[in-house]
This record gives structure tokens, sequence and C-alpha cells, in this order.
């Protein structure tokens, strides 16, 4: 059988055997379009995908032979328990990855004298799945063992002493990236591009400064120390495609560190 964890928490362990999950390679497409009297066919305006939907089919077994059925099925009702909003799911035969979702549909078992076939049905609103670990830079004994996902200085955090510097950052994903940049030091004047858009933070910070840029898109804030900075910057929020995106970074005596921190999205 796949191993199999939601919310950080084995399936064994709550009396749960993964048989087969069905995650579809790519979530179902929305078309937009729009047909025009009199003439033939539509115009295609694109499309964008909706939520990932996929069904994990289990039998519910007892591997402690004194925790009875009801039990089992209490168990299995709290882990996954909508009120606990997206939790997730990660799989043995899909390593790395983690798949953001939260049960969806009903819950049927088909009771086989002490133990039940059981389908649950999850959803992903947001459909990508992405890697276990951000790509914030760590060490080891910093709460990971080998082989848990570790990233190095020069794939996302680089020291910065020079104007004019370039940094490579490498999004391994297969899909578009959302950083969180944190510069940590001293600078005046700050700006950076990446060929494509140039951001600017006026004025000057000390070395024990945090200037956070955060390009997701659902928030697209700049804090300096934890406090609104929006109106010190011009506005730009990068993203990163997959593969490689070179920066120029340009200050006044610039001395800190920056890092990108985000999770790797894939298609699959």
């Amino acid at each position: 059988m796949v191993e199999a964890t939601a919310d950080g928490v084995s399936f064994r362990s709550v009396g749960l055997g993964l048989v087969k999950h069905n995650i579809p390679v790519l979530p179902p497409t929305k078309d937009n379009s729009l047909e025009i009297a009199g003439a033939d066919g539509e115009v295609d305006f694109g499309s964008t995908y909706g939520p990932r939907v996929f069904d994990l089919e289990c039998v519910l077994i007892a591997d402690d032979p004194t925790l009875d059925y009801h039990r089992r099925v209490a168990k299995m009702a709290a882990l996954f328990n909508v009120k606990k909003g997206d939790i997730p799911f990660t799989f043995s035969d899909l390593p790395n990855k983690r798949y953001m979702g939260r049960y969806a549909g009903t819950m049927p078992i088909d009771k086989i004298i002490f133990d039940g076939n059981v389908t649950l049905p999850i959803k992903m609103h947001n459909p990508w799945p992405d890697s276990l670990q951000d790509t914030e830079l760590r060490e080891y004994g910093e709460g990971l063992e080998y082989g848990q996902g570790y990233f190095y200085a020069g794939t996302s955090y680089f020291e910065i002493i020079s104007s004019g510097q370039k940094v490579i950052v490498e999004n391994e994903g297969s899909e578009i990236g959302y950083p969180l940049i944190r510069i940590t030091g001293a600078f005046t004047d700050l700006s950076m591009s990446d060929g494509k858009q140039i951001l600017t933070f006026s004025g000057g910070t000390i070395s024990s400064d945090v200037l956070e840029i955060d390009c997701d898109l659902k928030k697209c804030r700049v804090r300096l120390n934890g406090v609104n900075a929006y109106s010190r910057s011009n506005g730009v929020f990068f993203e990163l495609n997959p593969g490689e995106t070179e920066f120029t970074v340009n200050a006044t005596a610039p001395n800190f560190t920056i890092e990108f921190i985000y999770h790797y999205k894939y298609l699959y």
C-alpha cells in the first residue's frame, strides 16, 4: 500500500490503509469563449484551470485489535474535519510534494464485519501541489534531517556587497512562484531589476533592519521591521517563472543578504 499522511498524521495511525489515490494529471479546464451572431465558431479568450478534485480509496483496518470500529471512524472524522480548512496530504509514491486540500462531498463506508471500505473525496481549491519545504535557508540541526528538502546559499540566498551585483534565482517547480523577498542589512536607495520590472525602495537601512517584500498576489505587502513601508517603494512585485531568473541589485553602500522564500509549485 502507498503510505500517506494528512495534516502530518499518518493514515495508518488512525486505522486507514490507502489503496489508491485518483489524482488527475491536470485539473479540469474552464474555457472562456464567446459566440457572435452570424459568425461561425466562437472567439477564444483562453482557458483557466479549475480546482483539482480527487478521491482516496481506503480500507478501514485495525492495527490495534483493541481499537473498536466506531472509535476508528471517530478518529478518521476528526482528522478530515472540514472546519480545519485546507490541510496537506502527502503520498510515498509522490515524494517531496504536498497536496493542499480538504474533504469535500460525502464519506460513505461499506462496512465489512469489523473493517470497511471508504472513499474520501478531496478538493484542492488551489490546484497546484507544492514542495514540502519552502526555500528558506536551513542548515542541518534546524529541525530537518538529511533528504528532507534543504536549500543552500546560491539558489535562493545571496550576500550583496557591491552595487550592480547580479544573482540568479532558480525556480525548480513547473509553475510561477511568488516569493517573499527578505532583505536583512544596510543599504541606501535600493533598486532591483529582473530585466522586465524594477523595484525601488527609497531611504536607508541599518545592519539590524529587515525589509520584506511579499509578492503573493493576495498580499503584495512591503514591511520594514514588521511595519508597513509600502509608501517607500514603487509597488513592484516580482514573479519567478520556472527555471532561472537573473536579478541585478543596485544600492549605495550595500551590505545585506537577500533571500527569496517560497514553495515550488508543480503541475502534478
